[in-house]
């Protein structure tokens, strides 16, 4: 039987590679696709409070995983 999305659920785009390693290097890859470059890394406190969440998600994960 062959697995469907659920409906509005959009899934990985055809072709991506499978999401493989570590939660944190998960946790990274996200971080360096989305953040350097963005508005958030203009300002300094910003940046510092969004790198202090990263930080603190992978800390999660690993309790929760």
């Amino acid at each position: 039987m062959e697995e469907t999305a659920a409906p509005g659920i959009a899934g990985p785009p055809a072709g991506a590679p499978a999401a493989s390693g570590s939660l944190d290097d998960i946790v990274e890859r996200w971080w360096a696709d989305h953040f350097p470059g963005s508005p958030v890394a203009r300002v300094t406190p910003a940046w510092n409070h969004a790198f202090a969440a990263k930080e603190e998600l992978k800390r999660r994960l690993k309790g929760v995983l």
